[in-house]
């Protein structure tokens, strides 16, 4: 697949706006260039890639973790807490900790840099907007090994019922925790039509036809697992929020456990925790084989 076209750098649009015979501020050219030249660093890039093998690691542990509760181990966490629990066990636990934060915040602040520099990978608006939400995302997600590591406890849930009891409390509140689950939905739904359809593939160098062939098929299993867990979650905060039940506001964890209830839910437990695991495997490919 060949590589997008890379758009004017900003400077270059200015100039081209203003006129071939404006002068431009040497200020801003030099502001572009020092954050281009940043944000293309082996060490930037370094970070980059060793956070797509992050996300690959912790979807293997996910998907392992939501395999354990299918076939009835009740004592497990099938979310990132669960799978940072696990990277913390010792000898090694402080040094795998460290190392995830520092990639997981590696990979958010370059992906915002992209968006804003490059307007992300495929050089488009949208893809700004939704490398923008990646990379906050990843900074977010960087915060739970780092209390781990600073020597706090992660509860699966527990911040997020207390957050939804006090929503709760107000007509606002409700408003705002069905609009989350909304987002995380559409999230969802992206997902599962970038599998789908395939539209990772820009995500990656061209590789030779058997390769590329196996890369793209964990590519699309493992983007509509991730996708359908989103969903999951997303239906899990809209229930039980029109519910009013904040205590049933318990994040991944607590839907995978609602799936596994139902009609053949260990089937389907098991069956999305091996396509998360299959993301993971992409992940690993991704930080191989990336296109940066």
């Amino acid at each position: 697949m060949a590589a997008p076209e890379h758009p004017l750098r900003p400077a270059a649009r200015a100039a081209q706006a203003l006129g071939p015979d404006t002068p431009l501020d040497p200020a801003i050219e030099t502001s572009a260039g020092t954050a281009r030249a940043a944000h293309s660093s082996r060490v930037f890039t370094i970070l980059a890639r060793s956070g797509w093998a992050v996300t690959g690691l912790l979807h293997l542990l996910i998907g392992g973790l939501a395999i354990a509760l299918a076939v009835g181990n009740r004592d497990v966490r099938a979310d990132e807490v669960g799978a940072f629990d696990a990277l913390a066990s010792p000898p090694l636990g402080g040094v795998l900790l460290a190392a995830v934060t520092i990639s997981l915040a590696g990979l958010g602040v370059w992906m915002i840099a992209d968006a804003l520099l490059n307007q992300g990978p495929m050089r488009r608006p949208t893809s700004a907007v939704s490398s923008a939400a990646q990379g906050l995302m990843y900074l977010g997600i960087a915060t739970l090994p780092l209390i781990l590591l600073l020597g706090g406890e992660l509860q699966s849930g527990g911040m997020a019922r207390r957050l939804s009891a006090d929503l709760l409390g107000t007509a606002t509140g409700t408003v705002v925790l069905v609009l989350v689950g909304a987002g995380i939905a559409v999230a969802g739904g992206y997902f599962v039509v970038k599998g789908l359809l395939r539209r990772f593939s820009w995500e990656l160098r061209p590789l030779p036809p058997r390769r590329g062939r196996a890369v793209r098929i964990a590519g699309l299993i493992g983007y509509v697992a991730r996708g359908i867990a989103f969903l999951l979650l997303a239906g899990l905060i809209i229930v039980e929020t029109l519910q009013a039940d904040a205590d049933g506001l318990t994040g991944l964890d607590g839907a995978f456990s609602a799936v596994r209830e139902v009609f053949l839910g260990p089937i389907i437990l098991g069956i999305i925790g091996a396509g998360l695991i299959v993301y993971g495997l992409y992940g690993f490919a991704r930080a191989r084989l990336s296109r940066i």
